[in-house]
């Protein structure tokens, strides 16, 4: 059995890839409860950093990368072992996620890794891209000898904090199982959906939902409140109704306390992102988007409005103002 060399306490630890603090093969049991997989984390933003802190939570060892110290500082308390760079998080690991911002980003941190690829090493990549630059990113992974997974994560970053996360992975399903629990260890469900593009088409088509049912919360709440009905009373008795969704569940109780506040959300910087892959994607299919149209323009009206630094729930207050609506934001 492999020796298990990463700290896996909690306290801060920083290094590079040559700090190890061994632990003893009694530690190192095959169990789901006793992880001996280390994984590097590439991207400590509000998903990565999540996934990170999940980890460490199940007794992951952990190591991890961000061109941000803060974000990797902010985890140095849970044990999460600060590297220096990609490769040197590829070097000291088992398995690398990562979870970027860009394409871009994804493009230099992929050339980098290309520069001393760990030959048949296993990417997780979790970010929100394209179908087309996910298929991309794996056969540029794998002519280096290495093998990436197509693994986009369906929450918010409160979500995924919580543990509520789903993830939809595609791409060599023998990967795949080999770390089913990597998948485990920071998510709710993980779902197997076939080859490389599947999982970022899944992903397309949550945050088509996410997105539609956050309008359909908001439009509600107004229209409850232009018949006459208290707001925190919509929220609790619809949330037990047959109309319930996850999104007017956590985002409907932003919208009935007028919060609408960064807290772990969605902000509208990463929406328009993701609606720009969502519309290009209907087009690309030749698929109907005509709800999901629908949506963008209230959400782009409340951008419109000013309220573009908040979190994607503030589509309510977007909507409350054209109906003549005047609640106090919380500020």
């Amino acid at each position: 059995m492999k020796a298990n060399l990463f700290h896996t306490g909690a306290g801060p630890v920083t290094g590079d890839a040559s700090t190890r603090f061994p632990i003893t093969e009694a530690l190192l049991l095959n169990e789901r409860n006793v992880m001996t997989k280390t994984v590097g984390l590439i991207g400590l933003g509000p998903m990565g950093g999540n996934v990170a802190g999940n980890l460490l939570e199940k007794k992951f060892s952990v190591c991890g990368f961000d061109l941000k110290p803060d974000c990797m500082s902010a985890l140095a308390d849970k044990g999460l072992l600060a590297l220096g760079s990609a490769t040197e998080v590829s070097k000291a690991v088992d398995v690398v996620i990562t979870s970027l911002p860009s394409f871009e980003t994804l493009t230099s941190v992929i050339d980098e890794l290309r520069q001393k690829p760990k030959e048949g090493q296993v990417v997780i990549e979790c970010s929100t891209l394209t179908v087309e630059q996910k298929i991309t990113a794996h056969d540029q992974l794998k002519d280096a000898g290495m093998i990436m997974l197509d693994a986009p994560i369906s929450a918010t970053p409160s979500m995924l904090a919580k543990g509520m996360a789903s993830i939809h992975i595609s791409g060599e399903e023998a990967a795949y199982e080999d770390n089913v629990a990597v998948f485990e260890g920071f998510t709710a469900s993980n779902f197997y959906v076939g080859e490389v593009g599947n999982g970022s088409r899944m992903k397309i088509l949550a945050n088509y939902l996410v997105h539609v049912h956050t309008c359909a919360a908001a439009e509600v709440m107004v229209l409850g409140q232009k018949a006459g009905l208290d707001p925190a009373l919509i929220h609790d008795v619809l949330c037990k109704s047959a109309g319930a969704s996850k999104m007017l569940e956590i985002r409907g109780t932003m919208m009935a306390q007028s919060d609408y506040r960064e807290g772990g959300g969605t902000m509208f910087e990463v929406y328009e992102k993701d609606a720009e892959i969502i519309t290009q994607f209907g087009a690309e299919v030749k698929g109907p988007v005509d709800l999901y149209v629908s949506a963008r323009q209230r959400f782009n009206m409340t951008m419109a409005q000013g309220l573009g630094h908040l979190d994607t729930s503030a589509v309510c207050k977007g909507i409350e103002a054209a109906y003549d609506i005047d609640r106090e934001m919380v500020e």
